[in-house]
């Protein structure tokens, strides 16, 4: 107990990723409120610029559950690259989501993190629920924790007056290291794929794959916490579907190129 509390530098509630979710949760009665940014840039045959925010309240409601709900709204400004294109702008509030961890299995006592997350999510244009399980292994110490995230999520959008169903299956895997008691830095990997239609009644009809990669530097001074992350498309992109310029160069031209993501914690446990 003397060595944990000497050398352990990762605490429970420590969450060193931005687009990933560690196995560690809030203690019992712990709550922690959460602001993150991500500005999305470069779209195909078009300047766009998007600044999307969250803000989040956690609660552990015992040291093996976690509870969390969340606003989301956005900004966006795109015009078209062609002379006279006519520019757009977005602002508006997304929605609201619900967030629930059960650790399964501790990391620091089980020879590995276990958990399972559940994430409904209701919007004007967008209700859907995700579903996702968590790995985590550490490593030196706990100084070097691997993660690993596997997703799969049922919704439905709204283009117009018509709902269309979607799903989409991701699988996200990130390392990062404790440099110093203050300081960690990560690299995280995302894939997503995405499908027409609801996979759960085996009508979905697959769209394509796209990757992002890219580091996150975590500064902490308790109570506070400040995670800076970029993260970059992949040429790696796939369209299932073979629509004209749904490609270019290897990129999914329906998804941003660039994003970068700002989260600033501040823990009242």
């Amino acid at each position: 107990m003397v060595a944990c509390l000497v050398s352990g530098i990762a605490r429970a509630d420590d969450q060193p990723f931005l687009t990933l979710d560690a196995t560690d949760i809030e203690p019992e009665l712990g709550h922690e409120l959460e602001q993150n940014f991500t500005w999305a840039s470069g779209l195909y045959h078009q300047s766009f610029n998007s600044l999307e925010g969250e803000t989040e309240l956690e609660y552990g409601l015992s040291d093996q559950i976690q509870l969390a709900g969340s606003a989301e709204y956005e900004w966006s400004r795109a015009r078209p690259h062609a002379p006279g294109g006519p520019a757009e702008s977005d602002k508006e509030f997304e929605g609201v989501a619900g967030e629930a961890i059960w650790q399964a299995m501790n990391v620091y006592f089980d020879p590995m993190g276990l958990g399972f997350l559940v994430s409904p999510f209701l919007g004007r244009d967008e209700r859907g629920v995700e579903a996702k399980a968590l790995l985590q292994k550490n490593f030196i110490n706990d100084r070097l924790r691997a993660v690993i995230n596997a997703g799969l999520s049922f919704g439905q959008a709204r283009d117009g007056h018509d709902w269309s169903d979607e799903s989409t299956i991701t699988l996200d895997a990130g390392l990062a290291y404790n440099i110093t008691w203050e300081w960690s830095l990560a690299a995280e990997f995302n894939y997503e794929r995405g499908f027409d239609g609801a996979m759960i009644d085996g009508r979905a009809i697959p769209q394509g794959d796209t990757f992002y990669f890219g580091p996150t530097l975590q500064y902490v001074a308790h109570p506070w916490t400040a995670s800076l992350g970029v993260q970059e498309q992949l040429p790696w992109a796939h369209d299932l579907t073979h629509t004209p310029e749904t490609l270019h160069e290897g990129l999914n031209t329906d998804s941003e190129r660039f994003r970068v993501m700002l989260r600033v914690t501040r823990d009242f446990f």
